[in-house]
C-alpha cells in the first residue's frame, strides 16, 4: 500500500482546521456557530457517512468474523482507557487527574480517525471505524462521567447520551449490513452526497472549536506533552501489537491502530464544562494533541505499513 496518499489528505486536514481556527479568531464563526455546526456534522453528516459505508461496500462477514471485528475494536478503545487510568495515577495532577485521564482515554475516533481510514481502505474501514462508537460511548458515558464526578457517583448517567445519533446510525448500518435489504437509488445517492461533505465540515468545526484556546499557552504546559506521547504514540503501539495477537486482517488491525492514534476528542472539553472542571486545560490538551496528530498519524501508518 502507498502510504504517501495519506500525506496530501493530512495537509488538507491542517488547512481546513486552520481555516476554522482563523474564522473563530476573526469572529467569522462564533461560539453559537461552532456549537450548532458540530451538532449538525456529527448527528447528520457523520451518520450519513456511517450508513453510506455499508451501502457502497461489497464486504461480507460471517458471524465469527463480525465478532472478531468487535473484539479488536473493543480492545482498541479499552486499551486506551486502561493506559489512561494507570498513567494518571503515576503523574501528580491533583484535581486535574480525571481530565488528564480522559484526554488520554477519549480519542477523536469519528472526526479524525474515520476520514483517515477511509483514505487508506475505503468504505469497509469506515464501517469498522463506526463500530468503535459502541464501546466508545459506553465507556465515556459510564466510567468517564464517573471520573468527572470525582468518583463520587453524583448525578446520573443518561441512557440517551450513550445512545447518541452516531451510535444509532452504527446500529442501523449493522442491521443493513447483516440483512442486505433493497435500498432505493435516490437514498444511496443522498447518503453518498452527504458523506462527501463530512470531512471538510468536520475539520472546519474542529478548527473553530479550538479558536478560543491559546496555542502558545498550550505549548507551555509540560504535562500536556506527556499526555500527547501517551495518546498519540503509546496507545496505537500497544493496540497494534495486541491486535496482531487477535487477527491477521491487516485492514482491521490498521483501522484499530488509527483509532487509537487519533487525538483527544473535543467532547472532553464539552464534558469538562458540563461538570465544572477546568475546560481551559482540556481545550489546550485537545488543541495540542490535534496539532501533533497531523504528524504522528502519518508516522504511525508509515511504520506499521
Amino acid at each position: 500500500m502507498d502510504v504517501s496518499v495519506l500525506i496530501p489528505k493530512m495537509i488538507v486536514f491542517v488547512v481546513l482546521m486552520v481555516i476554522g481556527y482563523l474564522c473563530a479568531k476573526t469572529n467569522f464563526a462564533g461560539r453559537e456557530f461552532t456549537k450548532d455546526a458540530s451538532k449538525m456534522v456529527i448527528n447528520v453528516f457523520m451518520s450519513a457517512t456511517i450508513i453510506n459505508s455499508v451501502l457502497v461496500s461489497d464486504a461480507r462477514l460471517s458471524g465469527g468474523e463480525l465478532l472478531q471485528v468487535m473484539l479488536v475494536l473493543c480492545m482498541s478503545v479499552g486499551v486506551c482507557w486502561v493506559l489512561a487510568a494507570i498513567s494518571c495515577r503515576l503523574v501528580g495532577l491533583g484535581d486535574k487527574a480525571p481530565l488528564f485521564e480522559l484526554l488520554i482515554a477519549v480519542m477523536n475516533n469519528m472526526f479524525i480517525a474515520l476520514p483517515v481510514v477511509e483514505t487508506l481502505f475505503g468504505s469497509q474501514a469506515v464501517f469498522y471505524c463506526s463500530l468503535s462508537c459502541i464501546p466508545f460511548n459506553i465507556l465515556l458515558y459510564t466510567f468517564g462521567i464517573y471520573r468527572l464526578q470525582g468518583g463520587e457517583g453524583k448525578g446520573s448517567v443518561r441512557l440517551r447520551d450513550i445512545f447518541s445519533v452516531p451510535l444509532l446510525a452504527t446500529l442501523a448500518a449493522l442491521v443493513i449490513f447483516l440483512l442486505q435489504p433493497p435500498v432505493p437509488p435516490v437514498l444511496k445517492e443522498l447518503a453518498s452526497t452527504m458523506s462527501a461533505a463530512t470531512m471538510p465540515l468536520s475539520m472546519i468545526v474542529i478548527g473553530s472549536s479550538l479558536g478560543s484556546v491559546s496555542l502558545l499557552d498550550a505549548f507551555k504546559k509540560g504535562k500536556l506533552y506527556l499526555m500527547c506521547v501517551l495518546r498519540l504514540l503509546l496507545c496505537p503501539l500497544l493496540v497494534w501489537l495486541l491486535a496482531g495477537l487477535i487477527t491477521d486482517d491487516l485492514m482491521l488491525r490498521v483501522t484499530a491502530t488509527i483509532i487509537a492514534a487519533a487525538p483527544s476528542g473535543v467532547v472532553v472539553s464539552v464534558l469538562a464544562i458540563q461538570y465544572d472542571r477546568d475546560a481551559v486545560f482540556t481545550s489546550e490538551g485537545v488543541l495540542l494533541s490535534t496539532v501533533f496528530s497531523m504528524l504522528t498519524i502519518p508516522l504511525i501508518v508509515s511504520v506499521i505499513l
